[in-house]
């Protein structure tokens, strides 16, 4: 892809160790942060594979390393699938540590984004709501999304530069784009369901989810596409959370996949990958790569 994203990172402490892979043999592992579910933190991965920095935080499934070095990242306490009444939000937290904002709510919360006037993007599957929420973590502004409230309701939602919202909305095999009154702009129908949805720099958007990934055009026109069985080696479970970068690579979780971190390049090659996992990476959805600078793309 022309412009898919880049990833972020910290640093501090050693854990599990990774191997990482390349067909020309071992190359050097990218900085990123992890939301790792299945090992209730998350956890930043320094350039040798180790274990840098890492915080408790129950069924996290997004992250983002903030521009003033913090980190931002949604959970789910007591998690249940087929309950809607845990408590859940989002929390910023420093290197050392501390909390310096959070926002509580009630249900399954996937998604959190950082926005530009200093709120916070809460995607609120439970809710069948994106939660715009102050610097003061109150609610300024919900919106309600098509898709039924509950657990698959939606997972990823990211507000573009031009204000508007996109949310990768699971059961309905859809990625809407939504206006900030809440009206629909655009519905890109999927035959598969969906995890991640990314604005690319060309206007171009880009789409995975259970084994598949699809990039469309103003015109929802497929321009490229990427299908796990392409990529056998991998053992693709879920394209999770990704970040397109400055090189056109793509930067991919594979979430329960057989080789839990890639990086594929425009012509489907895989230029990078990660020793297997369990052990040593535990479970997860969300990165951000900590090598990359710019706007994210994830």
């Amino acid at each position: 892809m022309k412009t898919i994203l880049g990833l972020l990172l910290l640093a501090a402490l050693p854990c599990w160790a990774g191997a990482a892979q390349t067909a020309a043999g071992e190359q050097p592992f990218p900085r990123f942060l992890y939301a790792a579910e299945g090992a209730k933190k998350i956890i930043e991965y320094g350039r040798d594979g180790q274990v840098a920095w890492e915080f408790p935080a129950e069924m996290a499934r997004d992250v983002w390393a903030l521009t003033n070095g913090h980190v931002l990242f949604s959970f789910n306490r007591d998690y249940n699938s087929a309950h809607h009444d845990n408590s859940s939000g989002v929390l910023e937290i420093t290197r050392d540590q501390r909390i310096v904002w959070q926002f509580a709510t009630t249900g399954q919360v996937w998604s959190c984004q950082r926005l530009a006037d200093g709120c916070t993007l809460v995607g609120a599957a439970s809710q069948g709501q994106l939660l715009i929420v102050g610097p003061d973590a109150k609610v300024v502004k919900a919106i309600k999304v098509l898709n039924k409230p509950g657990h698959s309701c939606m997972r990823n939602a990211r507000q573009i530069p031009n204000g508007h919202f996109l949310v990768a909305e699971e059961s309905a095999r859809a990625a809407r784009e939504y206006r900030p009154d809440g009206s629909l702009v655009r519905e890109i129908k999927l035959s598969f369901a969906p995890f991640s949805v990314v604005r690319l720099d060309n206007g171009h958007t880009v789409i995975c989810g259970q084994k598949s990934m699809v990039e469309v055009d103003a015109a929802d026109q497929m321009v490229w596409s990427l299908e796990g069985a392409e990529i056998p080696e991998m053992g693709i479970r879920w394209f999770a959370g990704i970040q397109a970068l400055p090189n056109g690579n793509v930067f991919i979780c594979n979430a329960g996949g057989k080789v839990p971190f890639l990086e594929v390049s425009r012509d489907k090659k895989v230029v990078w990958q990660s020793g297997p996992g369990n052990p040593p990476f535990p479970m997860g959805h969300g990165i951000q790569r900590c090598d990359v600078s710019g706007r994210p793309l994830k």
